[in-house]
């Protein structure tokens, strides 16, 4: 019995080129009767939001495999790419000639903080809490912005801004946008999750140096054969999954799957990030607890 299946028409190595060979629109979502093909990333990633929540552990939405370093995107789009593909517990098969592979696109396969978000042991794939339209559009006349929110195992949330417009531009979201649906449930007052204070991670603040990665690929570099478990917990680029799974790195607070400290939210906080344009703004929330628990911490 499979425990993936693919969501869409095949993956074409494009951010948000329309084809007609890949007839459904995002709005049609998983009822699209011919998936076709040539399905650009941002395609795929709007049918997926209609019915991300069918992925669950052990049963996870195929968005088929990645672009990634074959050279039809730029490298904010390709970081998009990987990012989405991430937080909606797709599948990361890698789709490059990888002998080929170039250090850019080394440091983007092998980004751990955000991989660690596709193996949270919770399944848990994102939700878009909003979706806004913008003017200003690409040469294909495609222009937009999106939030995508969710839990992870261990009480952390992630946080996707997605800048799907033609330039960057400030992008902010309020813990009320984040928390969307705890903020909705129907409890008497704010939710919990809204008055408390969140450390903000960024996730590709620490992506892999091209130098680094050229001399994995040329097998110079001296991370390359000697790298171990204990120099893997303590590194901020480079994690060994064969020796540390995810789910144990994440347990032990594993310095690479957490990113870069980069700030904080205080509570009834907006997140606030410039994100390029084709970009994403990707983020790992730790709560630190409302002032009166911390304060009785302190004492």
């Amino acid at each position: 019995m499979a425990n993936s299946w693919r969501i869409s028409g095949d993956v074409y190595d494009s951010y948000d080129r329309p084809d007609a060979r890949c007839p459904c629109t995002n709005q049609q979502g998983d009822y699209c009767q011919l998936q076709g093909e040539y399905c650009s990333v941002m395609n795929i990633v709007n049918k997926v939001a209609s019915f991300q929540s069918k992925a669950q552990s052990g049963a996870w939405n195929d968005m088929d495999m990645l672009e990634v370093g074959n050279g039809g995107m730029t490298d904010e789009e390709q970081i998009t790419h990987f990012t989405m593909w991430s937080i909606l517990k797709s599948p990361l098969i890698m789709g490059t000639n990888i002998p080929a592979m170039s250090p850019q696109t080394l440091s983007i396969y092998s980004n751990p903080a955000v991989i660690a978000i596709n193996q949270d042991p919770a399944g848990t794939a994102a939700n878009r809490n909003w979706r806004y339209y913008v003017n200003d559009t690409d040469q294909y006349g495609q222009g937009e912005i999106q939030l995508w929110t969710g839990s992870l195992e261990n009480g952390d949330y992630v946080v996707c801004l997605v800048n799907a417009g033609n330039s960057s531009r400030s992008m902010n979201a309020t813990l009320t946008d984040i928390f969307l649906d705890e903020s909705s449930a129907g409890s008497v007052g704010p939710a919990p999750e809204l008055t408390q204070q969140w450390d903000v991670y960024d996730l590709w603040a620490n992506r892999m140096s091209n130098a680094t990665a050229m001399g994995i690929l040329s097998n110079n570099s001296t991370m390359g054969s000697n790298y171990t478990v204990n120099n893997s917990m303590n590194s901020t680029t480079r994690y060994n999954a064969t020796e540390t799974s995810y789910a144990q790195g994440l347990a032990m607070n594993a310095t690479a799957l957490f990113g870069s400290k980069v700030g904080s939210v205080p509570p009834m906080g907006t997140l606030t990030a410039e994100v390029a344009g084709h970009g994403v703004g990707l983020f790992r929330l730790r709560s630190q607890g409302t002032p009166s628990m911390r304060r009785r911490d302190e004492l």
